[in-house]
């Protein structure tokens, strides 16, 4: 049979044409292109190559910036690999004209524009707010764990290191009594004796490093990472918190944090989105790991309509039966009424962590048929009611009056982080530092958001609206 074999390499061949006819018209290169094109670098924060450092390869940014963002939309992070694709991808060669900056040059461009990044990503948002593809009425707040550059071995806690110096100073005990008993082996022995001795030694300097600075943890790779839940493993992470508009699920505003939750981040990444999109009335949903009364407070207190569910916590005879949403609370009176039909009455104030919270305690519990099922205390049940709950309590009904938007959470927020994790496969940064892995967060969603616009629009449409 025939086979289709192509041109002989060795032929001599003229090429006639110009890169331009070599990429498609609807090629995602073009959007790239105009929308770099359509930046105000300089405005963005982008340092502008002045013309008199020497050595310097004189790159303009915004080329620089096209062959980064084309990097995060093609999978491609690294910038040695970068540096190999700016010589042979026809698609790169189109868009940066050709030509070649070295890994160092493309690195050196992320490490001195660092928060330039994180203001592109906002500014796309304010673009896509008017071409009307954000509306900010709906937002919904997700924080997701990526894994940073430090091993789980270079990462030390209190509770970890009294375990190594447990063992470290049995195999010290052990050779100890070894080399009472054997005389030819003394100088093997005094070897390791003398190891697990320096070990020692060091854990112990970490454990008082760790105690001086008033630390659980300490990364000793990134400083800036910590060791988190993630994915039901504990793995050195970053928290990254996000912002997705509900209208197309854009990303409005993210955040990259070291905290090992999500509880005091609602408030500051509500505040952040509401003063970028300038909207007045906007309805905040997030998931349980966000529920804390002042975080709730402060984004009522701004005027935002907060819809959150709170995790449910039983009572010390874990029976959910007698939690304490289970009991109502009669605000004229000033008493809550047990499922039972008991009054718990006030009795004291008290505060807990800066919170003041009034105390109610039940008189009626031992003689109370449900008083095991309701309490272990031999003093009866009490229950502490916060001094704003009040506003907690109509969140609670709001949010389970509008149950079916408060089902659209998971929908709207976590689709950005399946995009980021499996499509383009970023569950892990390459920098470190936390200003550093923000501008790599940055740039992940940015090219999130285009890869939504790209599969919203064509290509042609897109360029014709950044003109």
């Amino acid at each position: 049979m025939a086979y289709i074999v192509g041109v002989d390499r060795n032929q001599t061949r003229m090429i006639t044409t110009s890169l331009d006819d070599l990429i498609d018209k609807d090629n995602s290169v073009r959007v790239i292109d105009a929308y770099v094109e359509s930046l105000d670098l300089q405005d963005l924060g982008f340092i502008e190559y002045n013309g008199s450092n020497r050595g310097q390869s004189p790159y303009r940014r915004s080329d620089l910036l096209k062959l980064h963002i084309y990097g995060y939309l093609n999978k491609i992070r690294s910038s040695r690999a970068l540096e190999v694709e700016a010589k042979r991808n026809l698609e790169l060669m189109w868009l940066i004209n050709s030509i070649t900056p070295d890994h160092g040059t493309i690195a050196g461009f992320v490490k001195k524009n660092k928060e330039a990044f994180h203001n592109t990503l906002r500014n796309l948002t304010l673009i896509l707010k008017g071409w009307g593809l954000i509306d900010g009425k709906l937002i919904a707040i997700d924080g997701t764990k990526i894994k940073a550059q430090n091993s789980k071995h270079n990462c030390i806690t209190q509770s970890g290191l009294d375990k190594k110096i447990e063992y470290a100073e049995s195999q010290i005990k052990a050779y100890l009594m070894a080399m009472e008993k054997e005389d030819g082996s003394k100088e093997n022995f005094k070897e390791k004796l003398q190891a697990y001795q320096d070990l020692k030694e060091q854990y112990l300097i970490q454990k008082q490093e760790l105690k001086n600075e008033g630390l659980e943890q300490k990364s000793l790779t990134d400083t800036d990472s910590r060791r988190m839940k993630n994915n039901g493993s504990l793995d050195i992470c970053y928290n990254v918190q996000s912002v997705v508009d509900a209208k197309n699920h854009f990303v409005i505003d993210i955040s990259t944090t070291n905290d090992i939750n999500d509880q005091n981040q609602l408030y500051v990444m509500a505040k952040d989105a509401v003063e970028l999109l300038t909207v007045e009335e906007v309805t905040v949903i997030a998931d349980t790991g966000y529920y804390n009364g002042i975080e709730i407070k402060n984004c009522v207190d701004d005027g935002m309509n907060v819809y959150i569910k709170k995790a449910k916590a039983n009572n010390s005879t874990k029976d959910n039966e007698f939690r304490k949403e289970k009991f109502s609370y009669n605000k004229k009176q000033d008493v809550y009424i047990c499922p039972a039909g008991n009054e718990l009455s006030f009795f004291e104030n008290t505060s807990k962590n800066g919170m003041k919270y009034r105390k109610y305690k039940c008189s009626n519990c031992n003689s109370c048929k449900y008083k095991n099922a309701c309490t272990s205390s031999k003093s009866g049940r009490t229950i502490q009611r916060w001094e704003h709950e009040d506003i907690l309590e109509t969140v609670y009904q709001n949010t389970w009056n509008n149950n079916d938007i408060y089902k659209q959470r998971r929908c709207i927020v976590e689709h950005p982080f399946g995009t980021i994790k499996r499509t383009l496969g970023y569950s892990f940064f390459l920098r470190r530092q936390m200003d550093n892995v923000d501008a790599e967060a940055a740039s992940m969603f940015i090219a999130y958001n285009l890869k939504r616009l790209l599969s919203m629009f064509s290509t042609q449409e897109l360029i014709k609206k950044l003109e």
